[in-house]
Parts: C-alpha cells; sequence; structure tokens
C-alpha cells in the first residue's frame, strides 16, 4: 500500500474491483500514466453503492474515451487528479455528490479535459476544476446558441465551484456556458485561471461571493464575462492573487445588466481593457454596441461598495445607467476612453456618495439626473479627453451632500451641473478647467444650500457659468484668475452664446450670502445682469474688466476683500468703477446711488446720479446733448439747486452793480401820470421853470432803488415797481441798456424755474 494514500494500479486485475476496494480501504488508485477505459471507470461509478463515503479518486490516468455519466446518480464523491481525458466527461443530468478534476498547473505536461457537459447536473457539494486544461468546443442538444467547452446550464451546486490555475482555451465557441446555474457557495477563478473564451453566467444564482483573482481573460469574441440578471449574495471580486502578485487581467467586455451584488463590487490592482467598439455586445442590446466598453451594467444593483483602487487601469467605458449603488462608488486608479464615455452613472442612485479622489479619467463623466445621498468627491481628479467637450455631465443632478473639486483638472470639455440640487457646498479651491471657447463650469440654474467656492488658485481658461443659480451661502471667487479665449478651431456647438465674451456668466443669480471677489480676470469680462446678493465685496480699480456688465445687479452693502484692507464706499472710487465699464446701463448707477443714500452718504449718491448723467451725455447729439449740458453747468441735474439760486444773486449783483453807475442811471427816466419826465437826480425843467424838482420828483415817482431795481428785473414773480417806473431811454445807449436788462429777466426766469424744478425732482426723489 502507497503510503501517501493511493494504491498502485494492478493491470492484470480487474479496474473495478480494484477501484472499489481502493475507495473501502479509504485511498485513491494511481495508474502512473497508465490507460483506463472510459467504459470501466463508468461502470465503477455506477456501482458506487458498494464503495466507502470516502468516495472514488482516481490519479495519473489516461482516460480513453468518453465518461458517460448522463442521469447517472453517484452518491460518492468523484475524484480524479493529474488525469488526462481523450474524450469529453459529460454528466448532463446526473446527481453527484461531488466532482473533483484537478492537476498541478505546473507540471510538464498539463493534463487535458477535453470539455465537460454538465447542464442540468446536480452536485450535492463542490465542482472543482484546478489545473487543468480544458479544450474542446461541445456542442449541446439542450441548449441554443454556439459551442462551449464548459456546459453548466441550469446546474446545480450545493458547494463551490472552484477553477485554481485553470485553462480554458476553446477553439471558436465560450469557454463556459453556464445560463441559469445555481452556486450555493462560492465561484472562484483564481491563481493563473486564464480563458479564451467567454464565461457566461447569465441570470445566474450565486448564494457566496465571486472571486477572480489573479485571472486572465482573453476572449476573441470580445465579450469576457456575461453575468446579466445574475444575482450574487456576497460580493464580487476583481483583484490580483494575495498568493502570488499576479495581476488581474481581462480583455474583454463584463455585462452585468439588471445584475444584483448583495456585497460590494471590488477591483484592485487589476489591467482591465475594453473590445474594440463594437464588439463584445450581444445582437439584440443596440445601446451596449455604441462605444468601447468594458463594463456594461444598466440597472446594476450592489447593496455594497463599487470600488476600484489600487494602479488599476481601465481601458474603456464604465456604464452603469440606472445603478442602484448603496454603498457609492469609491473610484481610484485609472480610467481611460478617450473621446468617449468613460464613466456613466446617468439616473443612478449612489446612497454612499461618489470618490474619485485622485483618479485619472480619460473621457466624459455622466451624473446627469443621478441621485447621490453622500458627498462628490473630485479631489485632484484630472478629467481629460472627452466626448463632446463635457469632461463631467452632472444636469439635474442631486447631491445630499457637499460637492468637492479641490486641485481638480478639466481640460477640453466643460464641467456641467445644470439644474442640479446640492445639499452642501461647491468647493472648486485651486482647480485648473480649461475649455476655450466654452464653458468651464456651469452651475445654470443650480440650486446650492452653502457656499460657492472658486477661489484660491482657481484658474478658468473659458466661461464660468452661475447664470440664475440660486446660492444659499456666499460665493467666494479671492484669488481665482479667469480668462476667456475663443476656441482655436471652430468646433460643434459653438461658443456663440458668450456674445458678450465674459469670462464669468452670473446673470439672473440669486447669491444669498454675499460676493467675495479679488480675482484676476486676464481676458473678457464679468456679467451680473439681473443678480441680486447681500453684500459685494471687491476691489473696484482692480476686479472688473471695462467689458463688464452690472445693470440690475442689486446689492445691499459693500464689505472688505479679505486680507485686503477695508471696504470700499468712497462715491469717487465707485464713479471709476461704474465709468471704467464700456457697456453703459443706468440701472447699475441708480442703485449704486441707493445704496449710499441708505448707508447715510446722500451727497455721494447724488454725486453718483450726477456723474451718471454725464455718462449718458456721451450716447447724446445736437440740441439734447447741449440742453443735457446746461442742466449739468447750472444745477448739476438738479442735484445741486443751490447753483441756480447763486445765478441768481450773480445776476442781481451784476445789474446792481452797473445800474449804479452814473453814465447807466443817465439813461434812466420815469413819468408820472402828468407825463412828467423825471430823472433819478430830478425832473427836467419845463421851459418857463428856472428851478426844477430836486431827487424823485419830490415824491412824484418812486426813487431809482439799483438793489431793488435789480431784484424786480431779475426774480420773477417779484413786482417792487421798479422796473415798471424807470427804463432806459429811446436812444442808443438806452437801448442796448434795455436789452441787457430783458436778457437778464430771461436768465432769471431760467435760473427760477431750473430752481424750482429741481426741487420738485428732489421731493419726488425722495
Amino acid at each position: 500500500m502507497d503510503s501517501s494514500g493511493w494504491l498502485p494500479l494492478r493491470p492484470d486485475e480487474d479496474f473495478v474491483a480494484q477501484l472499489l476496494a481502493a475507495s473501502r480501504a479509504r485511498r485513491g488508485l494511481t495508474c502512473a500514466g497508465a490507460d483506463v477505459d472510459a467504459a470501466g471507470l463508468r461502470a465503477a461509478c455506477l456501482s458506487a453503492d458498494e464503495a466507502d463515503p470516502f468516495g472514488l479518486r482516481l490519479a495519473d490516468a489516461r482516460v480513453t474515451g468518453s465518461l458517460d455519466l448522463r442521469t447517472c446518480t453517484v452518491p460518492v464523491p468523484l475524484r480524479f487528479e493529474s488525469c488526462t481525458f481523450t474524450g469529453p466527461v459529460n454528466v448532463q443530468g446526473a446527481k453527484l455528490q461531488e466532482l473533483v478534476i484537478i492537476a498541478d498547473p505546473r507540471a510538464s505536461r498539463p493534463a487535458v479535459l477535453p470539455g465537460l457537459l454538465a447542464s442540468g447536473t446536480r452536485i450535492t457539494r463542490d465542482l472543482i476544476l484546478s489545473g487543468m486544461v480544458v479544450d474542446g468546443d461541445l456542442p449541446t442538444e439542450t441548449a441554443t446558441g454556439g459551442p462551449a467547452s464548459v456546459w453548466l446550464t441550469e446546474a446545480d451546486i450545493g458547494g463551490s465551484l472552484i477553477a485554481y490555475g485553470t485553462r480554458i482555451l476553446p477553439s471558436t465557441g465560450r469557454a463556459v456556458q453556464g445560463d441559469r446555474i445555481r452556486v450555493a457557495g462560492n465561484i472562484r477563478l483564481v491563481n493563473g485561471f486564464r480563458a479564451t473564451g467567454e464565461i457566461r453566467l447569465l441570470a445566474m444564482q450565486l448564494g457566496g461571493s465571486l472571486d477572480v483573482m489573479g485571472a486572465e481573460f482573453a476572449p476573441a469574441g470580445g465579450r469576457a464575462l456575461d453575468l446579466a440578471e445574475a444575482t450574487i449574495g456576497g460580493s464580487m471580486f476583481l483583484l490580483d492573487s494575495p498568493d502570488t502578485g499576479r495581476r488581474c487581467r481581462l480583455h474583454g467586455r463584463i455585462d452585468m445588466s439588471h445584475a444584483t451584488i448583495r456585497g460590494a463590487l471590488v477591483i484592485r490592482n487589476a489591467d482591465l481593457t475594453a473590445p474594440p467598439a463594437g464588439t463584445g455586445a450581444r445582437i439584440y442590446s443596440i445601446a451596449s454596441n455604441a462605444g468601447r466598453t468594458f463594463l456594461l451594467a444598466p440597472r446594476l444593483t450592489v447593496h455594497g461598495t463599487l470600488q476600484i483602487e489600487g494602479d488599476t487601469v481601465v481601458h474603456g467605458g464604465i456604464l452603469l445607467p440606472g445603478a442602484q449603488l448603496g454603498g457609492g462608488v469609491r473610484l481610484g486608479g485609472a480610467v481611460w476612453n478617450p473621446l468617449d464615455v468613460a464613466l456613466d452613472l446617468s439616473q443612478a442612485r449612489l446612497d454612499g456618495g461618489f470618490d474619485a479622489s485622485a483618479a485619472s479619467i480619460e473621457g466624459t463623466v455622466r451624473l446627469d439626473s443621478a441621485r447621490v445621498d453622500g458627498p462628490i468627491c473630485l479631489d485632484h481628479t484630472t478629467l481629460t479627453k472627452p466626448l463632446n467637450r463635457r469632461c463631467l455631465s452632472a444636469v439635474g443632478l442631486v447631491v445630499t451632500g457637499d460637492v468637492e473639486l479641490r486641485g481638480m483638472t478639466a481640460v477640453g470639455g466643460r464641467t456641467a451641473f445644470r439644474g442640479a440640487s446640492i445639499t452642501g457646498v461647491f468647493d472648486a479651491e485651486d482647480a485648473f478647467v480649461s475649455n476655450p471657447g466654452d464653458t468651464t463650469i456651469s452651475l445654470h440654474m443650480a440650486q446650492v444650500t452653502g457656499n460657492v467656492r472658486l477661489c484660491g488658485d482657481f484658474r478658468s481658461t473659458g466661461l464660468v457659468v452661475l447664470s440664475r443659480a440660486n446660492i444659499g451661502g456666499r460665493l467666494r471667487a479671492d484669488g481665482a484668475t479667469l480668462a476667456w479665449s475663443p476656441p482655436a478651431e471652430p468646433f460643434d456647438p459653438p461658443g456663440a452664446s458668450n456674445r458678450r465674451g465674459a469670462a464669468i456668466d452670473v446673470i439672473a443669480a440669486v447669491i444669498r450670502g454675499g460676493i467675495d471677489l479679488g480675482w484676476r480676470i486676464t481676458s473678457g469680462g464679468a456679467d451680473f445682469t439681473g443678480t441680486t446678493t447681500s453684500y459685494l465685496a471687491d476691489r473696484p480699480d482692480r476686479d472688473w474688466p471695462p467689458d463688464s456688465y452690472v445693470g440690475g445687479f442689486v446689492y445691499e452693502r459693500f464689505e472688505a476683500v479679505e486680507a485686503d484692507g477695508g471696504a470700499v464706499w468712497e462715491a469717487d472710487a465707485r464713479i471709476a468703477w461704474l465709468s471704467r465699464m464700456t457697456p453703459y446701463d443706468p440701472r447699475a448707477w441708480e442703485h449704486l446711488a441707493a445704496v449710499l443714500r441708505t448707508a447715510g452718504d446722500a451727497d455721494g449718491a447724488d454725486t453718483v446720479l450726477v456723474a451718471q448723467r454725464r455718462q449718458a451725455r456721451q450716447l447724446r447729439t445736437g440740441r439734447r446733448r447741449f440742453f443735457d449740458l446746461l442742466q449739468d453747468v447750472t444745477v448739476r441735474y438738479g442735484f445741486r439747486p443751490q447753483r441756480a439760486l447763486y445765478l441768481l444773486l450773480a445776476l442781481i449783483a451784476a445789474v446792481t452793480a452797473g445800474l449804479s453807475l452814473p453814465g447807466v442811471q443817465a439813461q434812466m427816466r420815469a413819468t408820472d401820470q402828468n407825463a412828467l419826465v423825471f430823472t433819478p437826480s430830478g425832473a427836467q425843467p419845463l421851459p418857463d421853470e428856472h428851478d426844477p424838482p430836486g431827487d424823485c420828483g419830490n415824491g412824484k415817482v418812486r426813487c431809482l432803488s439799483p438793489f431793488f431795481y435789480a431784484v424786480d428785473t431779475v426774480v420773477p414773480l417779484i413786482d417792487l415797481h421798479q422796473r415798471s417806473t424807470w427804463y432806459p431811454v429811446a436812444e442808443r445807449n438806452g437801448v442796448l441798456l434795455e436789452w441787457l436788462l430783458n436778457l437778464c429777466t430771461i436768465l432769471g426766469w431760467i435760473a427760477s424755474t431750473v430752481f424750482a424744478v429741481s426741487f420738485t425732482r428732489l421731493g419726488r426723489a425722495g
């Protein structure tokens, strides 16, 4: 007896009897490479009632012919070690206790199995195919489709399915066909497992975990693993081998459409490569034929976390539209699918957040209409080579947490959160986003409960869009660098929507917490048309390029930019701020004046309004511009009515001084009711009078008073009976004097009218 637990085969004795005797002795039978007829082996299996529950064990045999155990019942385990089969093993519909076909994968002469037909088989314990080379393309009468090396359709395995170091090498067909297979334990494809055909486990029911460690898949048809509609009671692992360090290498597509994993899906230190676009998809799946896809899993359900970690590299897209991911997504390593979709989580639900920190992604990430119950973290993530210039598309996304993009790099496409709802902070501090001629970051119509942080070393080359956003916190842009640049070459869709050439678009937004600027815009402008906020912290001499728009921009007060001194409230500084802007909009000036007036600076408010009208005058021509200038010179558009009063006083003083001159008084005359003519020095003598009346005709007429005559001339609606009494003579000098006095009357009327209208306007403004 062999002390190792094996009995040697005696060629001159009955094989069946020797195998049964070895079983009863709780030993196996080793054949030292001898041929064993498959018919004799079948006879021994049918006589298994005479064997010990230890089972039937055969080693180092060359089994000739096909071992046919269809519909047989073998109540003891069957174990074949280092045996080579010349024909397939057929156990379809059989009831087996256990089936083990194993060999040493390091042996110089591999053990070969030309195929396994086990559809409908019931195995109480394990099915183990380890170390074998399984080839052959076996058709089956019970299933449609092409051939396969291993058939497990509707098989029922009460234990585990283990393939350690197994190589399944079909010529043209699938490696494994296992539709609707049921496995109570685990499936382990580990440590050098290799398949050159598809492993199809459609609608599988797996009670334990699916472990793929240190395995290699290289299917000729493009699809490596089909788990559509499968249910996995444990977790699914694509890992490097913990024993040998061998990496998992998969060159083909994984299909997990509508599958359910009650544990986690973990991928670590793996090299995963999708087939060329258009290959590896089912014929009836139109959507799956588009693009270069590695993992196609619409409506996938994972109760745990989907993790891609370590130095995993995925060459191809990961498409999970409509997935339910109870533990969220943790994405590390690299996902490279340039000019295509790298990760599709549109309409998915992630209960544990989305973390792709420091990941390298080439292609587009889609989160459209997804719901993420937790934070989204893309800190220091690199997004490049997107499809249709969209690095990250999160239209209609709902996030109950923060969106963290700190240090993120997105080049060649937009990061779009249009219409998103974010219950937390949107943080893009130190991020670099570049998309010349198009949008870089978009929060158009988004709802953000917390702050929006575009600060630190945030850099944008393109257009930042916050239009119609509703932000509950602050907008922080201190330290940011923004630049608008047209595209290097035309593209579709063009960037024509940015007709104003702005570097940041904040049109009609509501920012409740306030706006902190302190940024640097190297090209383009800032468009805050119609935006509402609580305060504005800015540097008016540096933060606003000339082609900025602030019409309808509503703010309540000014605050200081952090680490940059106090708030700028001075009217002159604010006037210079608005004057530098090429587009003139009166709403900006009027609101600035209202803010200053509310803060108690009425003079500053008036100064702003005067400057506004001067700015508007530059747009006028002809008479309107002249009368506008006249209002400016006289009463500063009604905001300095005292200037009209000064003009009246100047006219009164001028007329008074003129009438005080003897030569001017000599031109003045007065007439009483008897038609007597008087001069300021007395009446003219009559022919028969030698002593004419004295001054004022001895009281017959009012005396000429230069001051009151001037008041009566200049100030309207006042009659001191000076102008009606005294008049210039109808001579040359008198006519000129009459013209000058009438001109002063007209000027007085004009000044008085402007003075009255100015007060009326101020009263109406108050």
